[in-house]
Parts: structure tokens; sequence; C-alpha cells
């Protein structure tokens, strides 16, 4: 046998640390979702849902009821984003106002004030962005509108409270370092 081929057969009867790394990844395994951020999330997302019911025909809504009929894409729309590469108008407007909600109660967390951009063209791609003055939070990138659009509010809510707990442990990371002078003085 050549070298190569025994080094390679070694690593895989061993134990070694370099055999792990060569093994086939599994799936990460989803936490569990903190309830109250999820809670939090899904009260904002509420309020800006109201905000553009102008004549209040689904103020009576249970809030998931609420999500699930103005704010989460049909079968429908996900199959046509998907088979001609065309993003829906649904999926154009969950973009920006997930992203929102999300700005929103990072608001209440941190009691600074977190802005939100989001945007996404006519072909699924884009991008949204939570900052604080001059600190990114948040960037995620749209890639054939990938994770949109969203069908379930399970996964909804999963992907806005993950988002912000990266947000804020990101602010909690630069916490000491901007300390002095607020999030302003953060030069680069």
């Amino acid at each position: 046998m050549e070298p190569m081929a025994n080094e390679h057969a070694a690593l895989h009867e061993t134990g070694a640390p370099e055999a792990a790394a060569m093994r086939v990844r599994s799936r990460k395994v989803r936490k569990e979702l903190n309830q109250e951020t999820a809670d939090a999330l899904v009260r904002r997302l509420c309020h800006l849902l109201d905000a553009g019911d102008f004549f209040g025909r689904n103020a009576s809504l249970p809030p998931l009821e609420k999500i699930g009929k103005l704010f989460l894409a049909s079968s429908e729309d996900k199959n046509q984003s998907e088979f001609n590469c065309a993003v829906s108008p649904k999926v154009r407007q969950q973009v920006p106002l997930l992203f929102q909600a999300m700005a929103g109660v990072m608001e209440e967390r941190t009691g600074l004030l977190i802005q939100s951009t989001a945007e996404i063209n006519g072909e699924g791609f884009g991008r949204g962005l939570l900052y604080s003055g001059r600190v990114i939070l948040v960037l995620k990138s749209l890639r054939a509108g990938f994770p949109f659009p969203f069908t379930s509010s399970e996964k909804t809510i999963r992907y806005g409270v993950e988002c912000i707990e990266e947000g804020l442990a990101f602010l909690d990371n630069y916490k000491e370092m901007t300390s002095q002078h607020g999030l302003l003085s953060l030069e680069g």
C-alpha cells in the first residue's frame, strides 16, 4: 500500500480528531427558542400588520391567525417563486416587515435606536440589515429569496428570534468597547 493510503486507513480506524472532521456532518441541533423574545416578535409583527390594515378588518383575529392571513405566503406563492425565479409581491412585503419587527424587539431589549433596512429585487436577491449607529448587528443575504417566503409561523418566528439573538450577542461583545463614547464613536 502507498503511504497516503495507509494514513487514510489509519485515520478511519482511530478516534483521531482529524477523522472526526472528515466524517459527514449532520444537521445542527435546534436549540429551544426564548419564549419571551418569540412573544415580543409576534406582538411587534402584529402591530406592523395592524398598521397596514387600514379599515381594521382583521383586528379581531388572534395574533398567530393574523400573521397567517396577512403575512405568510401561500403554497402557490412559494411554488411560483421557485418555478420562474421571480419573487411574488407577498415575499417582497415579508422581508421589510420581518426586519422592522426584529428591530423593534431589539430596541425594547437594549434601549438603543435599532434601524432596519431590507430590500429584495424581482429575482429574489437582496439583503436585510439591522444596525445601530455605525455598528451592523445583523446582516442577512437573500439568495433567490431564501429563506423567504415563509409559509409557516413557526419558521418565521424561529428565523426572527435567531436573528434577534445574533444581534444582541454581537452588541454584548462590543458593549465594553462602546461604553465610554457610545455606538457612534466606532471608527472603520
